[in-house]
């Protein structure tokens, strides 16, 4: 069987980082047709407000011995088609993120399936979305006013909407685009996560509620940032979010 370790309920390691997790945990389940352990009470949060995982444990083969740790480092040290190979006929445990593009990339159609619930039909509109984000905890996350701005003005749209976490935080950019009048998504994080899915043309942000928004939608371009430091840098060995094979992707680099 597979069991996802218990650091993964914390409603501190977000949506994006969750799907991760829970992506390529169900793919070493699904793959040996083990049952898929999700800790109790996980949960998920968007400015405070906190919601369940949308998904749980699975039934399948149950095996209590031996055991098998996977982490972040055994991942990228064997790759994940040894991991699968070698998780069969263990209780394999699952201790990481798993960030990384790779590790999906080969499984779209079945993800697409497993999250089906949280994307929405393409609304058939010319509008664009722009995704912004800046942590609490980390400035880096950040993008310059710039970045949007550029796209924008290179762009031809009827309605601009705007995703964003912390408003008192991007009060720079929102004062630069009220000539396009933009709606403003405040919304729960699910429903948002939807609706980013139905836009004809994303402006992304650093982190992994964007990748996924991004990857799992119906949009016809989407505009990604790859920058120096942050989530969406290519410098760190544990963490990719580089799409390197969907034509929807432009690839903004930033300074």
């Amino acid at each position: 069987m597979v069991v996802i370790t218990p650091a993964f309920a914390s409603s501190a390691r977000n949506l994006g980082n969750k799907l991760f997790t829970y992506a390529v945990s169900k793919i070493v389940a699904d793959s040996n047709n083990y049952a898929l352990s999700v800790p109790l009470n996980s949960h998920i949060q968007r400015n405070g407000i906190v919601s369940d995982f949308p998904y749980n444990s699975n039934v399948g083969i149950i095996i209590d011995n031996p055991e098998y740790y996977v982490s972040d480092h055994s991942m990228l040290e064997l790759g994940f088609d040894k991991i699968i190979k070698e998780s069969q006929g263990k209780k394999t445990f699952m201790d990481g993120y798993f960030i990384k593009y790779e590790y999906v990339k080969n499984y779209k159609n079945n993800i697409l399936q497993l999250y089906s619930n949280l994307f929405g039909n393409f609304d058939g509109k010319n509008d664009i979305i722009l995704l912004l984000r800046d942590s609490n905890c980390d400035s880096t996350f950040k993008l310059p006013d710039e970045y949007y701005i550029d796209l924008i003005n290179q762009s031809t749209f009827d309605y601009l909407y705007v995703s964003l976490d912390h408003i008192h935080k991007h009060q720079s950019l929102l004062k630069k685009i009220e000539k396009y009048n933009p709606v403003i998504l405040d919304l729960p994080i699910l429903d948002l996560f939807k609706i980013i899915t139905t836009k004809k043309t994303i402006i992304a942000c650093q982190g992994t509620f964007s990748f996924w928004s991004c990857w799992l939608s119906n949009a016809e371009k989407i505009y990604w940032p790859i920058t120096s430091i942050g989530p969406n840098s290519l410098n760190d060995k544990y963490v990719n979010l580089y799409v390197d094979d969907d034509p929807r992707y432009q690839q903004i680099y930033l300074k």
